[in-house]
């Protein structure tokens, strides 16, 4: 992928990007490890304007995707799920009273239509059949809203921007039926989301806990549960399978816990008592007997002099002014680490850190009342200053950059709060 002025390359297929005034573009949207070509097919439905209905189990990465996209080219993102009780009007607009008479509020999908936003429209086989009627009118070619309670019947076009998503469940979740004929036929495009295969799920792991997690004994066995699950439901054997987002969530209880208990509180108390005694059973004949096994061990950083060379750390929240002089070009990088740090921090734009950039540490600049604050490649007297870092696994991976923490920065504390050495 490449950023330019006007435009995002997914391979040869290249998508206009937006101004990302709207305030509904995403601020945090994870980078999305493609499998099954979904980026691929979702840059060619934005590109060419095309409806893109995603059909798939939950917690497989159809919703992730719109946000990533939404995201990464500037464009407003409006969501709504289509429960039962999601009535035509939340989505057309509806006519209000106050002290001055009626007025007219915009619903959800009519604003995004005016606006140029995407919106994707969430369990859209459960949606009232009401919704779908209008639905229908606006995925047609030409197609408008028609504002009918309003008293000049305005009507409504398409922005050029507007993208129309839609994601479903299988039919067999609760609350779903069968999608309308005619309604399906309207979608020009329609993805299959299925789970992804092991790599790339053990690589959705690394990008959102780090490599020591997503190699763990811990990890890898519990994806090889997560499969035998899904495998079984496939069959018919079971109602119920393992997703992504629940193997995510058990990883991250487990750096605390054990793992048969962050397995219960992420996944087996959601289901039914004969379901949970039954998964927990097997559950056992996978998942390591101590977290001490198949978890990293995390030691919490309390003071910058704790910070040493080699030692492999993670930033664990989004943490704000966090890095300096990022950069994959390591000449670029070298060159600019010979520098002071006051140069460094001069020549470069500070940027956020991430959740999950795990990183570690080359070098470490130190107070030097001769030369400012020097780099040195060995530990120092001293006060530490800044780090030099290389990432090695998380939102960043292959990067370098300055990571600032004087003790009389704000910034820095918060910084410090929040990162943990991996042993």
């Amino acid at each position: 992928m490449s950023k330019e002025t006007a435009t995002i390359k997914y391979g040869k297929i290249e998508i206009p990007t937006n101004d990302g005034a709207s305030p509904y573009v995403p601020q945090k949207a994870g980078h999305f490890i493609d499998h099954g070509d979904i980026m691929k097919t979702m840059a060619i439905a934005i590109r060419d304007n095309l409806p893109v209905l995603l059909m798939g189990e939950s917690g497989t990465g159809k919703t992730s995707a719109i946000r990533y996209l939404a995201n990464q080219t500037g464009n407003g993102l409006r969501r709504v799920n289509l429960n039962g009780g999601t009535t035509a009007d939340e989505l057309i607009g509806r006519l209000l009273i106050n002290d001055k008479g009626t007025y007219w509020v915009d619903g959800v999908l009519t604003e995004a239509m005016r606006r140029g936003e995407w919106i994707v429209l969430d369990e859209i086989n459960a949606a009232l059949p009401e919704v779908l009627f209008v639905l229908q009118s606006v995925l047609d070619d030409d197609g408008y809203l028609v504002l009918q309670e309003k008293d000049d019947k305005e009507i409504v076009h398409k922005h050029p921007n507007f993208r129309l998503f839609a994601t479903c469940n299988p039919p067999e979740y609760a609350g779903t039926k069968e999608m309308n004929k005619a309604l399906l036929s309207r979608f020009a495009i329609c993805i299959s989301a299925d789970f992804p295969p092991t790599d790339k799920e053990l690589e959705i792991i690394e990008h959102r806990l780090g490599n020591t997690v997503a190699t763990s004994e811990m990890a890898i066995k519990l994806v090889g549960l997560a499969n035998e699950t899904r495998k079984a439901k496939e069959m018919g054997n079971a109602d119920y399978a393992i997703n992504t987002r629940d193997i995510l969530n058990t990883l991250a209880l487990a750096e605390n816990m054990e793992p048969m208990d962050a397995l219960s509180l992420a996944f087996t108390n959601k289901l039914d008592a004969t379901d949970n005694k039954a998964l927990r059973a097997i559950a056992k004949l996978h998942l390591p007997s101590s977290k001490k096994k198949g978890a990293a061990t995390r030691k919490p950083i309390t003071d910058i002099s704790e910070l040493t060379i080699s030692s492999t750390y993670i930033l664990d929240v989004d943490t704000h002014n966090a890095y300096f002089g990022v950069t994959d070009d390591p000449v670029q990088f070298e060159k600019l680490m010979q520098s002071d740090l006051g140069a460094v921090i001069a020549s470069s734009t500070r940027e956020d850190g991430i959740k999950g950039d795990e990183f570690v540490i080359d070098a470490l600049y130190f107070e030097d009342e001769s030369a400012g604050a020097s780099k040195v490649e060995l530990q120092s007297s001293g006060v530490k200053v800044a780090s030099a870092i290389k990432f090695i696994a998380g939102p960043n991976k292959g990067k370098q950059a300055v990571m600032v923490h004087h003790q009389d920065l704000e910034d820095s504390a918060k910084i410090i709060q929040n990162l943990y050495e991996i042993s």
